[in-house]
């Protein structure tokens, strides 16, 4: 089941919002270590492998150019506020 893409795009653009507002919060309290990055990371991924996880690997192929097209459109607009 392909999922919707408003839904999809929903779901990458508060993950990007989140990832960004967690670690400038995070930075705040002090340096931000690779293993804490990759924890956050992996925390804001999640919610988007799990919208795909239903899909085929090819499918997930097909989608990933549009996946991080929204992932850097979503943390341009972050980034602009």
């Amino acid at each position: 089941m392909i999922p919707d893409a408003r839904e999809l795009h929903r779901v990458i653009t508060v993950s990007v919002h989140e990832l960004l507002e967690t670690a400038r919060l995070e930075a705040h309290a002090g340096p931000v270590d690779e293993a804490r990055l990759a924890r956050l990371i992996f925390r804001a991924a999640a919610p988007i492998v799990q919208s795909v996880a239903a899909l085929t690997e090819a499918q997930r192929g097909k989608m990933l150019p549009n996946i991080v097209r929204v992932m850097l459109a979503a943390f341009l607009e972050e980034q602009g506020r």
